[in-house]
């Protein structure tokens, strides 16, 4: 979740540097918005009471996991004209694929928890109380590489573990924002120069 948020400020930074302008992510069309904010707030939701431990959403994280997606490919099936969309529907796919393959439980590399420094997240690892994570060592065939396996630098001010599917979602989210912030300033660019001409569009 972390990168996904800093993605988009990178995004947003990367856009007003290039002369975007903010209105453009209000005017951003996307199509099936409810959609989108639903599985937001099921995955949210269902991570909190995994985290709490309640033994129904342990028990179903398989079939909620794939119903949160199955919602998210949908809203990104209809928004495939964006072409930074092809990318945040790769990563998702292969987040997808990681946890669906293994139970509901995405790959987690415990050298690479070491390595971000998150000793606590890895000591949960082991003890075997993070209930949506299993260790890429109990893991068999190519979903060990689609798992969390690539920890951020140590220069990186926020420690995390990620997925090569993240690592996409946040190229296309990055694209994605500065997009919007372009068009929005592109459109008030053309009003100004057929203005001059004493032609609006």
């Amino acid at each position: 979740m972390n990168v996904i948020i800093e993605a988009m400020l990178l995004g947003f930074i990367a856009g007003k540097i290039r002369g975007g302008k903010l209105d453009g992510l209000t005017r951003f069309a996307v199509r099936m918005p409810f959609l989108l904010i639903a599985g937001f707030l099921v995955y949210v939701f269902s991570g909190i009471m995994i985290f709490l431990e309640s033994p129904f959403f342990i028990e179903n994280q398989l079939y909620i996991t794939i119903g949160v997606h199955l919602i998210l490919f949908a809203v990104l099936f209809f928004n495939l004209q964006y072409r930074s969309v092809w990318l945040i529907l790769l990563g998702t796919l292969g987040n997808f694929t990681a946890v669906v393959l293994n139970q509901g439980k995405m790959p987690l590399d415990p050298v690479a928890l070491e390595n971000a420094g998150m000793h606590s997240m890895l000591t949960s690892l082991e003890a075997g109380t993070l209930h949506n994570y299993i260790s890429v060592y109990e893991v068999e065939g190519f979903t060990t590489y689609l798992g969390k396996i690539f920890a951020t630098p140590e220069v990186y001010p926020f420690s995390q573990v990620l997925t090569p599917g993240d690592i996409l979602i946040a190229i296309g989210l990055f694209f994605l924002i500065q997009r919007a912030m372009l068009k929005s300033a592109g459109r008030f660019k053309n009003m100004q120069m057929n203005y001059k001409t004493g032609k609006f569009h």
